[in-house]
C-alpha cells in the first residue's frame, strides 16, 4: 500500500464509555455523581451536591412547599445541565421519603420533567438496598455480616447483610431534618420518641448478629469529622460511642446560632445535627455498638451499582480462573446452592483463623474453587465422587492456573470426604512438602463447612470463629434448625483438630 493510500485511511477513534449521571433527591440534600464505566467498576468524573431541604415544613404528610419545589427544581435543571455538558448515556434519578410523602409529589415531578429529569419515587426498602449496595463496594465485608446505619434527613435505613444476602432492612420516618422540625433541641424527648419507633426493629437485629457497623450519609460523616477518629482507609472513618456521647453534650452545650462557628458546618447542618446524633446514639447504645466505620458512599453509588451490576455479565466479571471454574461446574450439573453455601461457610471460615493456618491469598482462592467444585464427580458416581472429581478437576484444562494450582485444588476435593490425605496416596506423594501442607489445612476446613450445609438447607445464615490457644469456638448464627448441621460438623471437626491441634466446639446465637 503506498504512503498516500495509507495516509487517506480513516484514523479509528477509540470506543468512547457508557456515561451515567446518578441522582439522589433526598429530604436534605439532593446529590448527583457522574460516573465512567471501567473494565473493572467505574470512574467518577464529576459530582454536585445542593443542601435543598426540600422537607423543611412539609413533613409529616404536609404538602411541598412553593420554596422548595422552587429551590428543588432550580437544582435539579442545573444538574440536568451539567450531566449534559460530561454527554451521558442515562440520567437515573429517585427520590425518597420527603417526596414519598407529599401529597403533591406529582406537581414535583411534573416540575422536574419539564427541567430534563425524569424521577422515579422509591420505597424504603428500595433505598436501603441502594445503601447496601454502595457500601458493599465500598467496603470487604471480609465474609461477615454487617449493620448499615444511613441517617437522613426524612428517614433512617437499617440493612443486615453479608457481601451475597440481605437479612433484613428497615425504614422508618427518624430522619435528622424531621426529628429537628418535631423536637428541636429536646434531647430527651426526641430519644424517648426515637427508643419506641425503633424497639421491633433494633431487636430483630440483635437477635440475627452482626460482625461490624457500617455508617452512611451526611450526618455520620460530620459526626465522624468532628470525632477527629480518624483511620482513612478507603474513605472510611471511625466514630466510637464515647466520642459520640461527648459531641452530643458538646453540640447541647452550645446555641443554635453558634453551632456553625463552634464546629465549622453548615448552618443548615447544624440545625439537624444534634437530633441525628441522637438517633445514631440511640442505635448504637440499643445495640451495645461501641464504634462504627464511617462511609462517605450513599444511595447516589448505589444507584451505579446497580445499574452497571446490569449491564455486565456475570461470568465475565471473575476473569479467566473464575470463568473456567464456572464452565467445568456448568457442565457437571452441581447443586448450585450447595456449592455456594459451602463455598461461603469455608472462606467464613478461612478468613477468621488467619492466625492459625498462616497461609496466604492466594491459598484462599484455591480452597475457592476448590469448595465451587468439591462435587462435579458426582454426574459420574455418587458413592465415589470425591475420586472422579480429583480426576475431572486434573483432566479439566482450567484456564489461568499452573498445573501446581490444579493439583492443589483437585487433592482439597479429593479428601472433603471419606478416607485423609496419607503418604502413600499416589496423587498426593507427587505434591511437595508444601503443598501437602496447603491440602491438609484447606481440608480440614472444607470438611467442615461441607458438613455444615449438611441438609442442603441453607439452614446456617453465618458463622463467628474465635481461634484461641487450646480451641476454636465457632458461633453458628441459625436460619432454621441446624442441629443435624452441627452435629455433622462437630464429627467432621476431628481432623482440624489433629491437624491444628485445636478442639473445635459449636454454639448456637
Amino acid at each position: 500500500m503506498s504512503a498516500a493510500a495509507h495516509a487517506a485511511l480513516p484514523i479509528p477513534r477509540p470506543r468512547r464509555r457508557y456515561r451515567l449521571a446518578a441522582i439522589d433527591i433526598g429530604t436534605n440534600s439532593i446529590h448527583m455523581i457522574v460516573v465512567e464505566a471501567q473494565r473493572h467498576g467505574y470512574r467518577v468524573i464529576d459530582k454536585e451536591k445542593e443542601m435543598v431541604q426540600l422537607g423543611r415544613g412539609s413533613l409529616e404528610g404536609k404538602p411541598l412547599t412553593e420554596d422548595a419545589l422552587e429551590r428543588g427544581v432550580t437544582t435539579l435543571r442545573s444538574m440536568a445541565e451539567i450531566a449534559s455538558r460530561w454527554n451521558v448515556d442515562e440520567i437515573v434519578a429517585v427520590a425518597t421519603s420527603t417526596i414519598r410523602e407529599a401529597p403533591n409529589r406529582r406537581a414535583f415531578l411534573r416540575a422536574a420533567a419539564k427541567a430534563g429529569i425524569e424521577i422515579r419515587v422509591i420505597s424504603g426498602e428500595e433505598e436501603a438496598d441502594y445503601i447496601y449496595r454502595a457500601v458493599r463496594s465500598a467496603i470487604d465485608f471480609h465474609g461477615g455480616t454487617a449493620l448499615v446505619i444511613d441517617i437522613g434527613g426524612g428517614s433512617v435505613e437499617l440493612v443486615l447483610a453479608t457481601e451475597d444476602e440481605v437479612f433484613l432492612t428497615g425504614s422508618e420516618p427518624l430522619g435528622a431534618l424531621r426529628m429537628a422540625e418535631r423536637f428541636g433541641d429536646d434531647a430527651e424527648r426526641c430519644r424517648a420518641f426515637v427508643r419506641k419507633r425503633l424497639k421491633k426493629t433494633l431487636a430483630h437485629a440483635r437477635e440475627l448478629g452482626y460482625d461490624f457497623a457500617v455508617g452512611t450519609s451526611g450526618t455520620i460523616m460530620t459526626l465522624a469529622e468532628l470525632a477527629a477518629e480518624t483511620t482513612v482507609e478507603s474513605g472510611l472513618r471511625w466514630l466510637s460511642r464515647a466520642k459520640l456521647e461527648v459531641l452530643i453534650d458538646e453540640i447541647a452545650a452550645t446555641r443554635l446560632e453558634d453551632r456553625p462557628r463552634r464546629f465549622n458546618i453548615d448552618p443548615r447542618r447544624a440545625e439537624t445535627l444534634l437530633p441525628g446524633a441522637i438517633v445514631l446514639d440511640e442505635i448504637m447504645d440499643r445495640l451495645r455498638i461501641e464504634q462504627i466505620r464511617a462511609c462517605d458512599v450513599a444511595l447516589r453509588e448505589g444507584i451505579v451499582e446497580r445499574i452497571l451490576d446490569s449491564r455486565r455479565d456475570q461470568k465475565q466479571r471473575g476473569g479467566v480462573r473464575r470463568s473456567s471454574v464456572l464452565a467445568l461446574a456448568d457442565r457437571s450439573s452441581i447443586d448450585e446452592a450447595h456449592a455456594a453455601q459451602v463455598t461461603r461457610l469455608a472462606l467464613r471460615i478461612f478468613d477468621q483463623t488467619e492466625e492459625l493456618h498462616q497461609l496466604r491469598t492466594g491459598e484462599r482462592e484455591l480452597l475457592e474453587y476448590a469448595a465451587m467444585l468439591h462435587e462435579v464427580g458426582k454426574h459420574v458416581s455418587f458413592q465415589s465422587h470425591h475420586k472422579h472429581s480429583f480426576y475431572l478437576i486434573s483432566h479439566a484444562g482450567l484456564r489461568g492456573f499452573t498445573a501446581d494450582q490444579v493439583a492443589v485444588i483437585a487433592n482439597v476435593a479429593r479428601y472433603y470426604r471419606k478416607s485423609e490425605p496419607e503418604d502413600d496416596h499416589p496423587w498426593f506423594t507427587q505434591l511437595t512438602a508444601r503443598q501437602q501442607e496447603i491440602v491438609r489445612k484447606l481440608v480440614a476446613i472444607l470438611r467442615i463447612a461441607d458438613a455444615l450445609d449438611r441438609g442442603r438447607r441453607g439452614a446456617i445464615r453465618d458463622i463467628a470463629v474465635d481461634a484461641g490457644r487450646k480451641s476454636v469456638l465457632v458461633t453458628v448464627r441459625e436460619r432454621a434448625d441446624a442441629a443435624v448441621e452441627i452435629d455433622a460438623a462437630a464429627r467432621k471437626a476431628k481432623y482440624f483438630r489433629r491437624i491444628f491441634d485445636r478442639r473445635v466446639e459449636f454454639v448456637v446465637r
